[in-house]
This record gives C-alpha cells, structure tokens and sequence, in this order.
C-alpha cells in the first residue's frame, strides 16, 4: 500500500492542528475560566474543515475533534463525536453548493453550532435531571460567548490548512 506523501502531509497538518486545539481546550482553557465555564475550541476547526473542504472531510476530521471533546468532557459520552462528525459533514456537503465559503459564512455557522452543541449539552441536566432552564441558559450563554471569542483565532490556521488540502 502506497500512500502519496502529500496525502500523509495532509492529515498530519490536520491531526496537529486539531491535537493542538485539543490541548488548549483542555489545558490552558480549563485553568482560565470565564463566568465558570470553559470555551469550546474543536467545533469552531470542525466548522472550518467543513466549510473549506467538503463533506467527507469535515465529517472525518468531526469524527476526531468529536472523540477529542468527549475524552476530555468527561460526561458527554460520545455526544461531540456524533455531533461534530454529523455538522462537519452537512457543513462541508452545503459548502458545496449553497454555502459561501467565506468570513461570514463560518462566524454565523460556528455561532450556530455553539448554540446546538451548548443545547445538547443541558438537554440531560433540563429533561432527566429537572435542572432550571434558566441556570442551564446562562451557562450556555457564557459558554457561547466565551467560544466565541476564538472564531477569529481559529479561522486564519483551519482555513490555510484546509487551502492546502483544496489546493
């Protein structure tokens, strides 16, 4: 078997741009909390492989950013590696034929997954757990906005990595 080094190349640039996420999410940003909570980092990659690339690869690289979220949220389960490989998928499939590839285009979808992922995170706490949604909203809501601030960050490397593989 004789895999092409540029394809090696490709998904070493990938796995240690996402690895190198992975250990800011975990071991930077758990110790640099904002209204208690830490910000979520992977999807916002996810969102750009998928929007740079296409539906197999943001659905792959969702795959491994998904185990990577739920190895280090403990209680997740495998919510993120269900969740970041279905978004990377659909984001990639629509970026390539109704989706700008483009600034806005990934602010407004990385705000949007923020939001569906911080749902699916108080889903358990609201349905089985009867926790206040109201509790669980301003914690999602801190959680949002504290991601957010890393869409600008994360842009710029996942969108030259994912040029080098289009390209």
């Amino acid at each position: 078997m004789n895999i092409p080094k540029n394809k090696i190349k490709r998904i070493l640039t990938h796995f240690l741009l996402l690895f190198l996420l992975y250990i800011l999410q975990t071991s930077v940003f758990t110790h640099i909390r904002l209204f208690g909570v830490f910000p979520l980092i992977l999807p916002l990659a996810v969102v750009g492989i998928g929007l740079f690339e296409d539906g197999l690869n943001g659905g792959i690289w969702g795959i491994v950013a998904g185990l990577l979220c739920d190895i280090s949220l403990a209680d997740s389960g495998v919510l993120f590696t269900v969740s970041l490989a279905a978004i990377g998928f659909f984001t990639g499939f629509l970026s390539e034929f109704i989706l700008a590839r483009g600034f806005p285009t990934y602010s407004l979808l990385s705000l949007l997954v923020l939001a569906v992922l911080s749902f699916l995170q108080m889903f358990q706490y609201l349905i089985f757990d009867n926790v206040s949604f109201k509790i669980l909203s301003r914690v999602a809501l801190n959680q949002i906005l504290y991601s957010a601030l890393f869409i600008i960050p994360v842009y710029y490397p996942v969108k030259r990595v994912a040029r080098k593989n289009r390209g």
